[in-house]
């Protein structure tokens, strides 16, 4: 019954029951009717949910699967990794525009977006997200294995960003003594390749290649990747994907999505009574062949009772539809969806798109929703953006060549997460400008430091007032009366309205 019933034609070297994950063992419940005795589907609550230690490991194979089919499954997971990412980031370094465009335009060239959001797919997938720098380097051992000290080794440039998932995981070397100052920090992963390659003789035939000869282990540095856990306590080996926390709720609306689908086939039944068939002399209810055009009957009526279909009835006949009752449906699909955000903690506006595009008139749960996805990015992503800006800083092709990190004024800041309407953002350009022109006019500070301010507002919505040159004597002069008019504009209204 629905997708959890679906097999997968692919074969996996580690079967486990679907109901295994890692919960000290799994949970027998309704969700696991092959193992009920006659073949009978147990009903739920008829018995209390056992946990048992048959299996403790989760099912990557299986979790994956789900992700593709499930349209639920694949909602709960994505949806935070896809917010928190889309917008996308910037760096801010207020003394050089021109550097910060550099180093900006080396970020997005690394594709950091699409990675990072992958990353956050495994986090939440897998239970635990990786992502491996890949580093230019022609004077050093550049083997994944070495520990990489950009401050006091010499490299170029930094080549790739890759995410990957925990499935071809094999060791995870960490600190488990909690005496030390280490304690639970990792010093090196263990990785295997994700799939044999195939190999191409010299005629262009495909040769598949061998599992057994082409599979190694690759060993990753601490300091060549970074890694993200999802409800990782201190004896857990792994993370917990967040489809084992939401499996009952994505279970249930599963069936209730089989449930209606049954009931929507079967929403009217069409009746015809013949009162006089059984007076009839032909009619003989142990003659097959009056079976069968009875069969017949019924199969034409099925097919051709349209809209616009025309009954001719003899005395005796009668035709009724009768309609399946779905009185308080609506309340049990509430609930269902009602359970699933409050164990995914994705409001269930945001999980059936209700909700528009800007935060104007949002609900509680959704600003609160749009919080936490702040949260993952401060906690999760800013770490790892730094510590590639920090390698771009050291690397000696990218802006002005290797300069150490501590030494520029720089931050890093995350472009909102939801999008402006056209008034509420001329409300915002116009209340940056007042302020720079009450600035100048003050003598607080000069025009020129008054448009740098405007062109590196740090995460506001002033997008369309950002400054792309690299000083304010280089500006062309179309930009300069543009910029100009603006401040004149500013300037007067701020003057009508001190007059009133």
């Amino acid at each position: 019954m629905g997708i959890f019933n679906r097999k997968d034609q692919k074969k996996s070297k580690r079967r486990i029951p679907p109901t295994s994950f890692k919960m000290n063992g799994y949970r027998e419940d309704f969700m696991d009717y092959e193992s009920k005795l006659a073949g009978q589907p147990q009903r739920f609550g008829d018995t209390q949910p056992i946990y048992t230690s048959l299996m403790a490991i989760q099912d990557y194979d299986l979790l994956n699967n789900i992700y593709h089919k499930n349209g639920i499954a694949h909602k709960v997971v994505s949806k935070p990794a896809e917010d928190a990412t889309r917008n996308g980031w910037r760096i801010i370094i207020p003394s050089d525009p021109k550097k910060q465009a550099q180093y900006q335009k080396a970020l997005d060239d690394l594709d950091l977006k699409r990675i990072l959001c992958q990353e956050l797919i495994y986090y939440r997938l897998h239970g635990d997200g990786y992502i491996t720098y890949g580093i230019y380097a022609p004077t050093l051992d550049n083997s994944t294995n070495v520990p990489l000290d950009p401050a006091n080794q010499v490299i170029s440039n930094v080549a790739f960003v890759h995410a990957f998932g925990q499935n071809h995981v094999e060791k995870l070397i960490a600190n488990s003594d909690p005496t030390s100052l280490d304690y639970m920090k990792e010093a090196a992963v263990v990785i295997t390749d994700t799939q044999p390659g195939d190999k191409v003789d010299s005629q262009g035939n495909i040769q598949s290649g061998s599992l057994s000869e082409q599979t190694k282990n690759i060993v990753i540095d601490k300091s060549r990747y970074s890694h993200i856990s999802l409800d990782k306590l201190e004896d857990d080996g792994t993370g917990v994907s967040i489809l084992t926390r939401c499996w009952d709720q994505i279970h249930t609306l599963d069936t209730a999505l089989y449930s209606v689908g049954k009931i929507l086939y079967a929403y009217v039944v069409n009746v015809l009574t013949d009162d006089g068939a059984a007076d009839s002399i032909d009619f003989d209810a142990t003659d097959p062949l009056t079976k069968q055009e009875f069969k017949e009957q019924n199969k034409a009526l099925s097919q051709d009772m349209g809209t616009d279909a025309v009954l001719n009835l003899h005395t005796g006949q009668s035709f009724e539809r009768h309609a399946v009752s779905v009185s308080g449906i609506d309340n049990l699909l509430l609930f269902a969806w009602q359970q699933l955000a409050a164990a995914s903690n994705i409001p269930k506006s945001v999980l059936l798109g209700e909700q528009a595009g800007t935060l104007a008139g949002a609900t509680t749960d959704v600003a609160n929703y749009y919080d936490g996805v702040k949260a993952m990015q401060e906690e999760l992503l800013r770490p790892q953006l730094e510590r590639i800006i920090q390698l771009l800083m050291w690397s000696t092709d990218v802006a002005d060549g290797s300069e150490a990190p501590d030494s520029i004024e720089w931050k890093l800041e995350f472009n909102p997460l939801w999008s402006p309407d056209a008034k509420t953002m001329s409300e915002i350009n116009y209340t940056d400008t007042q302020a720079e022109v009450l600035k100048v006019n003050s003598g607080i500070e000069d025009t020129d430091e008054a448009l740098q301010n405007l062109a590196s507002q740090n995460n506001n919505l002033s997008q369309s007032m950002e400054n792309k040159t690299d000083s304010v004597d280089e500006i062309s002069l179309e930009d300069a009366e543009r910029i100009m008019k603006t401040l004149k504009e500013g300037i007067r209204r701020a003057q009508n309205k001190s007059t009133h």
